[in-house]
């Protein structure tokens, strides 16, 4: 019995001592390819999940000891990584190189249209990658997973841009950027008078017409910096700025003020035959400014160029107006006026002054009209020149004269006489009448004669 006990005995120590033996600790560490320690990365033995890495990179896996083992640890942003362990190891270091992803960065110009030859960067932890976009606005990097990387753009006359990106695993996203042109340049011009913008005013860079101001008095154009420049800004109501500038890099915008430009003209005044004609009112604009001298010139004052309503007043003379334009080459103006019409008072009658109403009254070949019952009619004729009037009525002559109206513009008149034409009819019967009476008295005298020379020979 005694015997039995101690086999017994034996029996539970060498299978203490086993289980013992059995129980084996192995210290995973995790790191990746820097030799910095990576936590929270999966464990897994034979394909089970037994654990995750902690803050350190550390795991602790208890084993039996009895047979060798795979293991696998993976991380999100690492390549996975898969060793065989050995029953008798106890410490292991496994290493995780960072997992890779392209990542396309594509530029565009202000048009959305590829920018070729920008330059773009690529900054991360412990990486620096820099390339060139081609033809298609394309650069393409191969970046490490799980990395934040920040992305610098950099092109000739455009303003640097940069992204960041965190690249978490999936293929990302390509990164688009538009370009904003960094040579833009705005001209600024206004009125030193009022401040006010002025709008159309003409940008002349180098000798070369680039625009006109808008609205706002503004003008931009791409304009690359940190050279000289002829700048030229024209309006013809404005004193032109022409100067040499040297645009600095940083500066955006220049700013211009233009003065009116002012100019004296002066106008002659002339009548239709080149007289001048003084005292006439000169007015610009509905403003009477003053009167012309005895050489028949008025000076229109001080004028920015620019179109003006020119207009001259003076009794005996049509009104005259004129758009003008003043600038720099008219400073002269000339008003050629013309006489203002005659009431010509036209009376008609026949040699004895007898009225002769409904006269057809024509003035240089021109019907005016026909007399009313008191013989009269009244026409418009022009000073300073000849006109020939005429007269006619069924039974007279036509009746002619001329008349020079004078330039004074007094009311004149004239009177026409017509004279009466003769019938056929009555003139052949008067013709006749006239006949029969001489052939009565020479009837009555034959008789006479022939009665005297009866007696004589009665008595002989």
């Amino acid at each position: 019995m005694r015997a039995m006990r101690i086999v017994v005995a034996l029996i539970l120590l060498i299978t203490l001592v086993v289980t013992v033996q059995a129980v084996v600790t192995l210290q995973i560490t995790v790191e990746d390819s820097q030799g910095n320690r990576v936590p929270g990365a999966d464990i897994y033995v034979a394909g089970t999940h037994v654990g995750t890495s902690d803050g350190s990179g550390l795991f602790l896996y208890d084993h039996a000891g009895t047979t060798a083992f795979n293991l696998m640890v993976s991380k999100t942003g690492y390549q996975s990584t898969t060793v065989s362990v050995l029953a008798t190891e106890r410490n292991r270091t496994i290493t995780l190189p960072r997992s890779t992803v392209v990542l396309t960065v594509l530029v565009y110009d202000e048009n959305v249209a590829p920018l070729r030859n920008a330059i773009v960067r690529v900054v991360g932890p412990d990486a620096e990658k820099t390339g060139e976009t081609g033809f298609d606005g394309k650069a393409i990097f191969t970046l490490k997973d799980g990395e934040t990387y920040q992305i610098f753009i950099t092109a000739l006359d455009y303003r640097d841009e940069q992204r960041s990106v965190l690249i978490s695993g999936a293929q990302p996203e390509p990164i688009t950027v538009v370009m904003v042109r960094g040579d833009r340049f705005a001209f600024r011009v206004t009125e030193v008078e009022t401040a006010l913008p002025i709008s159309g005013a003409s940008i002349s860079i180098d000798g070369n017409l680039k625009g006109t101001t808008g609205d706002d008095g503004v003008f931009s154009y791409n304009l690359r910096k940190g050279y000289e420049y002829q700048i030229l800004v024209e309006k013809p109501e404005y004193q032109s700025f022409a100067k040499r500038e040297y645009i600095t890099g940083d500066q955006q915008v220049l700013s211009i003020s233009l003065s009116k430009a002012y100019h004296s003209p002066f106008v002659s005044a002339f009548d239709p035959v080149k007289k001048v004609v003084d005292s006439a009112d000169v007015y610009i604009d509905g403003m009477l400014l003053r009167k012309t001298d005895n050489y028949g010139r008025a000076s229109l004052g001080r004028l920015t160029a620019g179109t003006y309503l020119l207009e001259i007043r003076k009794g005996g003379f049509e009104p005259y107006s004129q758009n003008i334009t003043v600038s720099e080459d008219s400073l002269d103006f000339v008003a050629n006026l013309a006489y203002s019409a005659v009431p010509i008072r036209v009376l008609v009658e026949d040699p004895s002054h007898s009225i002769l109403p409904g006269a057809i009254v024509s003035a240089d070949g021109v019907v005016e009209g026909t007399t009313d019952e008191r013989g009269i009619i009244f026409i418009s004729l022009t000073p300073g020149s000849v006109h020939t009037l005429s007269a006619i009525k069924d039974g007279y002559h036509q009746g002619t004269t001329q008349l020079v109206i004078p330039v004074d513009g007094q009311q004149d008149s004239v009177t026409m006489t017509l004279e009466p034409q003769f019938n056929p009819i009555l003139l052949g019967g008067i013709v006749l009448a006239l006949v029969l009476l001489g052939g009565g008295v020479y009837i009555s005298r034959n008789r006479g004669r022939k009665g005297s020379k009866s007696k004589r020979f009665k008595d002989w």
